[in-house]
Formats: C-alpha cells, structure tokens, sequence
C-alpha cells in the first residue's frame, strides 16, 4: 500500500512527441495481443456485466461505483510541492520540515442515478463526486495537516449499447458525455480549478477494459485563468487500461501532456468481501 512519485522534468517539444508516438505503438500492440486473445469471450464477459449493472440501477438510493475509493495509509512522494506553504515554513523552521515525504492518501468516489431511460432509450444521467486527500498524518510537528485536497464533481449521461458493436475485435460497450469540475478549494491566492466537457468511449476485449476520454476545457478570463498552461501537463484527454488475471486486477492510466506525461500503474487482490488490498505507482507531471 505504498504510493511512489516520481518527479518529471520537462521535455522538449519534439521529445515529447516522440514518446507519445512510442506509447501509441506500444498501446497499438497491446491492443493487437487482447483482442486476438481475448475476443471470442468478450461477448459473454459483456452479458454478465450489462446484467450486473442493471440490476444496480434497479436499487433505490444507493452510491455507485465510481473512480474508486481507497485508502493507502503510507504513501510515499519522492519530490513534493513546497512551494504553497514555503513562507509559513520558513518562519517556523524550529519545527522542522512542512511536507513529510510519507503521508496517507485517501480517495472517495461514488455515483448517483438521476433518470434513467431517458426518452426510452438506453440514456441514463448521472451525478459523479471524486473526493482525494492527501494526510500529513505522521507530521506531527505541523499539527498533521492536509497537504492537498482535491473535489471533483461531474454530471454526465451514459449510454450503453444492447448489442456492443465490433471495432478491430473489440467490443464497443458504450460511452458518456459530461461535465466535470474540479478543484482544490482554496482561496483565490491558492486556488487551483477547471471545467471541462468530456465524452468517454469503453471498450471491452475478453477481460480488458479499455476507457479513452477526449475532453475539452472551457475558456477562462486571463484574470480568472488560475491553470494557463494546464494542457501541457494533462493534455486533451486520458487512456486507461483495466485488465483482469483471475482476482488480480490491473490498471494502467497514461495522461499525454502536449510536454508532459503522467502515468498510474495500480493493482488490487481480493482481501475480504468488499474489500480489496491496494496499491499504485504514480509518475506525475
């Protein structure tokens, strides 16, 4: 349950192209080896998941499944950001350091049904919240502060096929179409926020899930704009990977920046009933 961040440095414009043109030929092969793998059982792995969710939809009042939620109670940063509090920090520096490199990350998500079948089609709407933390728990000399918190409410439809069409072996089980805010809910001197409108594309070959969200931000003011240059580091949209090997469950995310990239690799095993052991690798931009 230990979380490692790696510090990116930046990358030129043609360098970082070239990765991105390897992480696509590489992704392309992965896609080639599932999908020839994998795409005689897809359909039946489909039908039991199309069944799971509906029978969700049908329970009144509950919170769906959303992002994930976990708790990784060490999580260790191998270069955190201290700049934020850097003026606090250094007229207390008889307390020693402000950001400890090991502290405990949390992370609620959940989803809410708010109409389903629209207009009698397979159109469901949405209401989405993503809550993380990260916990300066074992700092006590700082009184154990939160670092960073992070609100992500989003709302959005989902739509999803009867019968999943085929594209290159896979198949095609729906998509969403959305709006997401998010946030770190400080003040105007620290805030950090952005909307943007996404649509999201989930294919499924055998027991690989493959999610690409395409999205774009909403124009800012130059006086409101808090993250000018965001799209360097996060770029115009995200690729997640999820594949199952028996009750070991593997997810890859890859966020190309137009000069950064970020990447989360993840895995989780069954524990008890409902609970899952956890663990990730962060490379963050």
């Amino acid at each position: 349950m230990i979380v490692k961040k790696i510090k990116v440095y930046p990358y030129r414009e043609k360098n970082c192209f070239l990765n991105l043109t390897r992480i696509f030929l590489k992704f392309s092969l992965i896609f080639i080896v599932f999908f020839k793998m994998a795409s005689s059982k897809a359909e039946i792995h489909f039908n039991e998941l199309k069944d799971e969710y509906n029978k969700l939809l049908e329970k009144k009042y509950v919170l769906l499944p959303h992002k994930g939620t976990y708790l990784l109670p060490f999580s260790h940063n191998d270069n955190p950001n201290s700049n934020t509090f850097k003026t606090i920090e250094d007229e207390n520096k008889d307390r020693g350091t402000f950001y400890e490199r090991t502290e405990t990350e949390f992370q609620i998500s959940f989803l809410i049904l708010t109409n389903k079948n629209i207009f009698n089609t397979n159109f469901n709407t949405f209401i989405g919240y993503t809550h993380r933390a990260y916990w300066q728990v074992y700092n006590k000399d700082w009184s154990r502060p939160f670092r960073e918190t992070n609100y992500m409410p989003e709302i959005f439809a989902r739509y999803v096929f009867d019968k999943p069409p085929k594209i290159l072996n896979a198949h095609y089980i729906g998509y969403d179409i959305g709006f997401v805010h998010q946030s770190n809910g400080q003040v105007q001197e620290l805030s950090r926020s952005w909307n943007r409108i996404f649509s999201r594309f989930t294919f499924l070959a055998g027991s690989t899930f493959f999610n690409f969200t395409l999205w774009y931000r909403l124009p800012e003011s130059k006086d409101e704009n808090e993250n000018p240059y965001m799209y360097k580091y996060r770029g115009y949209g995200e690729i997640d990977m999820r594949h199952e090997f028996g009750e070991l469950d593997l997810r890859l995310r890859i966020l190309p920046g137009t000069e950064h990239i970020s990447g989360e690799f993840a895995l989780s095993y069954p524990w008890k009933e409902g609970i899952r052991f956890y663990s990730k690798i962060v490379r963050q931009a």
